[in-house]
C-alpha cells in the first residue's frame, strides 16, 4: 500500500485487509485522520493525531459500552439525573457533557480517564474479531484532542487488545457452553426476605468483594446466560471472564441450566453430531462383521481339523493339562497303595 493511498484515504472490506494492518500503517506514517469501521454488530471510529490515538466514538447495541449505560449501571447517577444532564447540555458535544459531569462531581477526572481507556480497549476487542465489515480512513489536518482521554500509543492498545482476546479464548473454553445460566450460592430468596434484609446482605457482600466483583455478582440473577453477562457487563468481557472463573473456583456461583432461548445449535454442531453417529454406526458394523467372520473361520477350521497357530496352542494347553491330571492320579495311587498293604498285614 503506497503513501499516496493513505493520503487520499482508504475504503475497503475487512476481508481484504485486516484492521490491525491499517492501524499500524497509520501509526508508522504518523498520519492524522479518522478511521471508522462498520459491521453487523455496530460501528466505531478512532481519531489519530500524528499516529497516536486521541479520541474515539463507538456504538455497539449488544454491549454495555456507551457512557450513559456505564455511569448508570456503575451507580454514579440515576437514569433520570443523566437525562436531565442531557437536557441541560443538549447543544454540547460529548466532550462538553463529560466536562459537565466532572464539574458537577458525578465522576472524577481520573475515573473518567480510566473509564475511557477501558472503553477504548473494549472497542478494539470487539472490532478486531470481526471478519466482515467495511472500514474507511479519512485524512485530515484538524483533529481535536479529548479533554478526558490522554493520547494513547496505538501499538500498545492493539497488543493489549490482542492479549486479552487470546487469554479470553482460553477462559471461554473453561466456561463453555456460554448459553448456560449460573446460580449464586450466596443469594437470598426475595420472596422470603424483606427489602431491609436484602440491603444488609448486599452491604455485606460489598465488604467481601471489590467494586467490579460485586457488579458481576449482581448480574448472575439465575435468568441471564453467561453470554448475556459478558455482553452486558460494564467492565469488559476479559475482566468479566476472569472474575467468573474466580467465582466458580470459590463456589460462589454454580452452573445451572442451559438457556433454551439463547441456545441454538449451529449447522457445524449438527454436522459434527451426524458425523459422530455415522462413525459409530460404521464402527459397530465393522466389529460385528469381524466377529462373525472370526467365528465362522474358527468353526470351519475345527471341522476340517486343519490346525492353525491358534488352535495348536489350544491343543498343547489341553495336552499339558491332561498330562498333569495323569501325574496327579499316579501320585495319588502311590499314596493310597502303601496304606492298603499296611492294613492287610495287620
Amino acid at each position: 500500500m503506497s503513501l499516496s493511498t493513505v493520503a487520499k484515504g482508504l475504503n475497503a472490506d475487512l476481508e481484504n485487509f485486516e484492521l490491525t494492518d491499517v492501524m499500524q500503517l497509520i501509526t508508522q506514517q504518523v498520519k492524522c485522520g479518522t478511521l471508522s469501521v462498520e459491521g453487523d454488530d455496530g460501528s466505531c471510529s478512532w481519531s489519530f493525531k500524528d499516529g497516536s490515538l486521541v479520541d474515539f466514538n463507538c456504538h455497539f447495541p449488544g454491549h454495555s459500552l456507551d457512557l450513559e449505560t456505564i455511569l448508570v449501571k456503575g451507580g454514579h447517577l440515576s437514569e433520570q439525573r443523566f437525562l436531565s444532564f442531557l437536557e441541560e447540555h443538549a447543544s454540547s458535544t460529548t466532550h462538553g457533557l463529560e466536562r459537565a459531569l466532572v464539574k458537577n462531581g458525578v465522576i472524577t477526572r481520573e475515573e473518567l480517564e480510566k473509564l475511557n481507556l477501558r472503553r477504548l480497549i473494549e472497542s478494539f476487542i470487539i472490532t478486531l474479531q470481526w471478519v466482515k465489515g467495511r472500514y474507511k480512513f479519512i485524512p485530515t489536518s484538524e483533529i481535536k484532542s479529548h479533554a478526558f482521554f490522554p493520547p494513547q500509543d496505538t501499538n500498545f492498545i492493539i497488543l493489549e487488545a490482542l492479549r486479552q482476546i487470546d487469554e479470553m479464548e482460553v477462559m471461554k473454553k473453561r466456561l463453555q457452553p456460554l448459553e448456560r445460566v449460573y446460580e449464586t450460592t450466596l443469594a437470598l430468596d426475595s420472596d422470603e426476605s424483606s427489602a431491609e434484609d436484602i440491603t444488609l446482605f448486599q452491604d455485606g457482600l460489598e465488604k467481601q468483594f471489590d467494586q467490579d466483583e460485586f457488579r458481576i455478582y449482581k448480574l448472575f440473577d439465575s435468568k441471564r446466560s453467561l453470554a448475556e453477562v459478558l455482553n452486558t457487563s460494564i467492565i469488559g468481557q476479559f475482566h468479566t471472564c476472569r472474575i467468573t472463573l474466580d467465582f466458580l473456583d470459590q463456589g460462589i456461583i454454580t452452573p445451572g441450566t442451559l438457556s433454551s432461548a439463547d441456545y441454538r445449535p449451529g449447522k457445524s454442531t449438527k454436522y459434527n453430531h451426524h458425523l459422530t453417529g455415522i462413525a459409530l454406526l460404521l464402527l459397530s458394523g465393522a466389529l460385528l462383521i469381524s466377529v462373525t467372520t472370526s467365528i465362522w473361520h474358527f468353526e470351519k477350521r475345527k471341522k476340517e481339523k486343519n490346525p492353525t497357530f491358534f488352535t495348536a496352542i489350544i491343543d498343547n494347553l489341553r495336552a499339558d493339562q491332561e498330562m498333569v491330571r495323569e501325574q496327579a492320579r499316579e501320585l495319588l495311587q502311590k499314596q493310597i497303595s502303601p496304606s492298603i498293604e499296611y492294613e492287610t498285614k495287620e
